[in-house]
């Protein structure tokens, strides 16, 4: 059996998606719709790389489906002058929905297996990083986000499994906008409608995967934000600094108290 299938098979992910057919590779931030995409886009995803962790020898480090645009563009695919796409979701529900998810991934690691041996040790010292993090903040959210570092945000390659990085790394490098589409998960369906016309598709299946349902409220608030009211003011500071750019950038309104 062939290693790679095996791995996917005990630990199933998204990837970025390369389409030769219709020329457009749409970017998989963390937190926004990324397995949605998958699997709505799957009959057209023509992509060889694997969906779990393993060492790509373009970028000479341990990588896996979340991949940037600063990655993209050293890959052969990312100079083939292909459309990108990529959906990016409003900073507070990214981290909130990011500190479910990482409680999850915790447990679930635990039953994954490698493509090499070094690679599973590689990773699971980054998992029992986070957990000490988790530990020392008693598992909430509010001491979560005021422990996490901004060198744990802005540096891509501190802890691979940490993937709460800005938005904009999966639609710009160095300042430059690489990305020729941008939607927003919080007007999916429309703007998913959009992108597909945009590259030539009529129509796919309408499946979604992964949709946790975190009791959000977003019909209760301004600017109908899913979870800003799970945290307190502290956090939503914390939140606008470190995700400045990406309320300029996306047209996010900050919330400060």
């Amino acid at each position: 059996m062939d290693r790679r299938q095996d791995v996917a098979e005990v630990a199933p992910g998204e990837t970025v998606i390369i389409s030769h057919a219709h020329r457009f590779i749409m970017m998989a931030p963390w937190k926004t719709a990324s397995q949605t995409l998958q699997s709505r886009l799957k009959p057209y995803d023509e992509s060889t790389y694997p969906k779990f962790y393993y060492f790509n020898p373009h970028l000479n480090r341990v990588v896996h489906q979340h991949i940037t645009c600063a990655d993209l563009v050293t890959l052969p695919e990312g100079r083939l002058g292909y459309s990108v796409g990529a959906f990016v979701r409003n900073p507070y529900d990214r981290a909130y929905s990011g500190f479910w998810q990482l409680q999850r991934g915790m447990v679930e690691q635990q039953k994954w297996t490698y493509p090499d041996a070094w690679i599973g040790e590689l990773v699971r010292k980054q998992w029992s990083d986070i957990h000490a993090q988790f530990i020392r903040a008693e598992f909430d959210f509010d001491k979560w986000i005021s422990l996490i570092g901004d060198e744990q945000v802005y540096e891509i390659g501190n802890n691979s499994s940490f993937n709460l990085h800005p938005a904009h790394y999966w639609t710009h490098v160095a300042g430059k906008k690489i990305a020729s589409f941008v939607g927003k998960v919080e007007a999916f369906e429309s703007d998913f409608q959009e992108f597909i016309s945009q590259v030539g598709i009529a129509q796919v299946e309408m499946v979604n995967a992964n949709v946790a349902d975190l009791k959000g409220d977003a019909e209760t608030n301004p600017f109908g934000y899913r979870y800003v009211k799970r945290m307190n003011s502290a956090s939503r500071r914390r939140i606008n600094d470190l995700f400045n750019r990406d309320f300029e950038l996306f047209g996010y309104e900050k919330c400060s108290h």
